[in-house]
Parts: structure tokens; C-alpha cells; sequence
């Protein structure tokens, strides 16, 4: 387990990026003070700077206050929250829901989604159709769905609509040349899975 000291001997000056023991630091005290679910996505772990002064008056061998600004989607609940949480305190400053907010996807989600949509018999049946049985060559890339109206609200999930195209001849080929018309996926990340097609 990590201290305090030895999250504060890493840092030089109140302007260093979080250590990974400060995010480590930071998380776990967040998940022992709201008691979060394992439903809880953590998007957004950074530092909070400091105040100019702070940074301005800093003399070297000094220890700065550390705080982490963390952004966290519950999924479970369709909710977005963010906090404040002192790294040399260890204790959550401020914890609020930011509604009708959706965070920034992750490299996690990305992948899992392109996987997802892969595995679905509906959209295999729908790339079978159109001739495609190599799902090998196929790429899938997820986009935001945006907002068209309230089916789209951040208290209504998470959506993504995942784009695909087909690779011809050579794993390598340039795929972004053949997109596949009329195959619109909807993809839920709150909970993993496809919504419609």
C-alpha cells in the first residue's frame, strides 16, 4: 500500500502530473468514501492545480497539497460524477453528479465495443447479406450517436453507433474505401452491449 510520504517524496513541484501511485492513492479513496459499485468507470484522473500563488511562492523540498480532479461514470445508474480528492489528505473534497453529461470514451470501450458488435448474430446475419462472410476484414469503429432528442440523453445510457467498413484482399488494405451502406448499429457502453440494428 502506498503512503502519503511516499506519494509526497515523488513530487518536486506543484505542477507534476499525478504519479501513478497518487492516481492509485486518489481512486481508492474515492471508492472507500462514496462506496462505489463495481459498475463505476473511472474516465478522468488528473491533477487539479494548484492556485497561481502556490505555484508562484513554491520553494524547493517543499510538499505541496496534491489533489486529484477525477471524472467517473456509474453505469449502473446512467450518471456522471465528478470529484476533487486531496492525495495528501486522503479525503474526497468534493463529489457531485454533473447531469446530462456524457464523459469522453475510453481505449477500453473502444475495443470491447468493435468486439461486441463483432460477436452479434444480428449484425453477422446483416454483413452475410451483403456478401461479407470474412469478419477478419471487417473494421469497426465506434462514433458518438450525438444528440437527436431525449432517447439520446445522458440518463438514458451511453451510445455509441459503430461505423464499419471491409478490407478486400489484404489485412492491410485501406478499409475507410469500402464502407458498408445502410448498417446502423447502436451500441450501449453503460451496458456493454448492442441496442439495435
Amino acid at each position: 500500500m502506498t503512503t502519503a510520504e511516499d506519494t509526497r517524496m515523488a513530487v518536486r513541484h506543484p505542477l507534476d502530473p499525478l504519479t501513478g501511485a497518487e492516481i492509485e492513492a486518489a481512486t481508492s479513496s474515492l471508492k472507500r468514501d462514496r462506496n462505489l459499485a463495481d459498475s463505476a468507470r473511472f474516465v478522468y484522473v488528473t491533477l487539479r492545480e494548484p492556485a497561481k500563488e502556490t505555484v508562484l511562492n513554491h520553494q524547493p523540498g517543499q510538499t505541496p497539497d496534491r489533489e486529484a480532479h477525477i471524472v467517473l461514470r456509474e453505469r449502473a445508474e446512467h450518471r456522471t460524477y465528478e470529484a476533487i480528492v486531496s492525495v495528501t489528505a486522503g479525503e474526497v473534497r468534493l463529489w457531485r453528479e454533473v447531469p446530462g453529461v456524457q464523459p469522453a470514451i475510453m481505449l477500453e470501450e473502444f475495443v470491447a465495443t468493435e468486439e461486441a458488435v463483432r460477436q452479434d448474430p444480428r449484425w453477422q446475419e446483416a454483413m452475410r447479406r451483403r456478401g461479407v462472410t470474412d469478419f477478419g476484414m471487417v473494421m469497426i469503429d465506434p462514433w458518438s450517436v450525438g444528440y437527436n432528442g431525449p432517447e439520446d440523453g445522458a440518463d438514458q445510457g451511453r451510445f455509441l453507433r459503430p461505423l464499419t467498413w471491409v478490407r478486400r484482399g489484404d489485412p492491410d488494405d485501406n478499409g475507410y474505401a469500402r464502407p458498408v451502406e445502410g448498417l446502423i448499429v447502436r451500441f450501449d457502453l453503460d451496458r456493454m452491449e448492442v441496442v439495435d440494428i
